[in-house]
C-alpha cells in the first residue's frame, strides 16, 4: 500500500454520514437495479428447471407445467433471494459501493474507513430490510447512525466527488 493511498482511507474515516434522504434515493436506485438481479436470476433459473424437465420427465413432482413447479418451490424462492442478497453483499464488501450508492457518492464502510466483512453485510441485511432501519434517523438520538449502521458497527459516509472517482476500494 502506497503512503498516498493510505491518506486517502484515513481522510475516508473523516467523511460526513449520509442523511435520510441520499440514502434513500440511493435504495430507490438499488431497488431497480435488484430487480433487475432478480429477473436475470429468474431467467437462468427458468432455463436450467426447464432443461432438466426435459431430460428427466419427473422432475416435477406432479408432472405439471414448470411454472407451476417454480412457484411451489421453496428452494427456487431461496435461490431468487439468495441471488438479491449476494447482490448486496458482494458490492458492500468489495468496495463499499451498490450502484445505487455510487451515483448518490455514498459508501458503507467501517467506522475507521475500511471496509466492512461479510458478516457485517449480513448483518446490514437482516436489520435493514426494504429500508426500514433507516426510520431510526428520524431520531435526535441517532447520531447519523441508521439500525442497520449500529447494529452492523459500521456507517454510510457521503463521500467527496473525488473519492468517489477511485475504482477499487480494495486497493486501498
Amino acid at each position: 500500500m502506497k503512503e498516498s493511498d493510505n491518506t486517502v482511507q484515513e481522510n475516508h474515516a473523516d467523511f460526513l454520514r449520509a442523511g435520510i434522504m441520499r440514502r434513500l434515493g440511493a435504495l430507490m436506485y438499488d431497488t431497480l437495479v435488484a430487480m433487475a438481479v432478480y429477473a436475470i436470476a429468474h431467467f437462468i433459473g427458468f432455463i436450467v428447471i426447464a432443461l432438466l424437465a426435459q431430460l428427466n420427465p419427473t422432475f416435477c413432482s406432479d408432472n405439471a407445467d414448470i411454472q407451476r413447479c417454480i412457484i411451489t418451490s421453496d428452494i427456487y424462492s431461496g435461490y431468487l433471494i439468495f441471488a438479491v442478497c449476494f447482490f448486496f453483499i458482494w458490492f458492500w464488501t468489495h468496495g463499499g459501493q451498490t450502484l445505487g450508492m455510487r451515483a448518490w457518492r455514498l459508501k458503507v464502510q467501517r467506522m475507521n474507513g475500511s471496509s466492512i466483512t461479510v458478516l457485517q453485510a449480513i448483518i446490514r441485511l437482516c436489520t435493514g430490510f426494504f429500508g426500514l432501519g433507516n426510520v431510526w434517523l428520524l431520531s435526535k438520538k441517532s447520531e447519523g447512525m441508521s439500525l442497520q449502521d449500529r447494529m452492523s458497527g459500521s456507517e454510510i459516509v457521503v463521500l467527496s466527488p473525488e473519492a468517489n472517482k477511485i475504482k477499487n476500494w480494495n486497493q486501498l
